[in-house]
């Protein structure tokens, strides 16, 4: 394993700046783990979101793509950053750089389908009422072909031409392939700019026209019942969206800086906005907790069960306690 791009003057000098990094990773692991753990199970055992089945089940999936990044990202950053250097592998370095790019771009897909099928909500109401959950579950699986058959070239080229170039950077405390060690071809050069750029721009465009739409909609709704639900399931999409931006603009707009400006950016100053893109993937859970009333009474009944367990286990315990 080469350590490329940067070298360790690059990287986290002393625990002034390592400690909060490390507090911020190890609350995003923490939060998406069992968060999106608690997610999954509360909308597949306990049915317990009052949303519409279509858009739990696009919900579900994005829990399942939270917890990939948080195994495969989140933890190998982290683990890096502790031991101030590379710790799981060559291996586990090209799962990471592979699968960070699938997960990224499935998430942004999967957003852009829950803003649209929100509006498709709003508007058509009553053909809505047939729409269940496989379908969700359809459209999801779907855009993860989409996805896995738009990177499939990518992944060719990277296994074919920049295999052997796999880094560690110490400025992010990430591997990357390092394309400008070996000799590409054009056509994968190309592809995989205009693949980006198209699929940012087609995303962005959806995003922001459809919560519009939702929000021009919502205003339309008239019964206090019907307006409460469609509320907590707009006010849900629209944070979401929220969240997808806020979370990526930082790099967006750091990465403009830097290649138009050509102004020099401090490794601190690329760590933070590279990790503040993992706002995306601890957030979900927490806008479920505010958005959805039914959501929250399932988490207090299972915290108030688990309170419950314990006093009798405590009581069992001091019963069986010799004296």
């Amino acid at each position: 394993m080469q350590t490329l791009d940067t070298n360790r003057d690059q990287g986290i000098q002393d625990d002034t700046e390592r400690f909060p990094f490390v507090l911020w990773l190890l609350f995003v692991l923490m939060s998406s783990l069992i968060g999106d753990t608690v997610i999954l199970i509360a909308t597949c055992k306990y049915k317990a979101m009052s949303l519409p089945n279509i858009i739990v089940a696009i919900i579900q999936h994005m829990a399942v793509c939270d917890l990939l990044q948080s195994i495969f990202r989140v933890f190998p950053v982290l683990a890096a950053i502790l031991a101030d250097g590379l710790v799981l592998g060559k291996v586990m370095g090209h799962i990471q750089t592979n699968l960070m790019y699938i997960t990224t771009w499935y998430t942004m897909l999967l957003t852009c389908a829950l803003t649209t099928v929100k509006f498709a909500h709003l508007k058509y109401p009553f053909q809505a009422r047939a729409w269940s959950k496989n379908t969700g579950h359809i459209i999801s699986v779907a855009l993860l072909g989409v996805v896995l058959v738009a990177y499939f070239p990518i992944l060719v080229g990277n296994i074919l031409y920049l295999r052997d170039t796999l880094g560690f950077s110490f400025l992010t405390y990430e591997c990357y392939y390092f394309d400008q060690l070996t000799e590409i071809p054009s056509w994968f050069r190309n592809y995989s700019l205009i693949f980006l750029a198209a699929l940012q721009l087609i995303c962005n465009t959806i995003l922001v026209v459809a919560s519009i739409l939702i929000l021009l909609l919502a205003k339309k709704v008239r019964s206090t019942m019907g307006r409460r639900r469609r509320l907590e399931g707009t006010i849900t999409v629209l944070l979401t969206v929220a969240v997808q931006f806020l979370s990526f603009l930082p790099t967006l707009v750091t990465y403009a800086i830097w290649l138009i400006m050509g102004v020099h950016i401090s490794g601190k100053l690329w760590r933070a906005v590279a990790y503040a893109a993992f706002l995306n993937i601890v957030a979900n859970f927490y806008i479920y907790c505010y958005t959805s009333r039914s959501f929250r009474e399932f988490l207090k009944s299972k915290i108030s069960e688990a309170r419950s367990f314990l006093r009798v286990g405590h009581c069992i315990l001091n019963k069986i306690r010799p004296d």
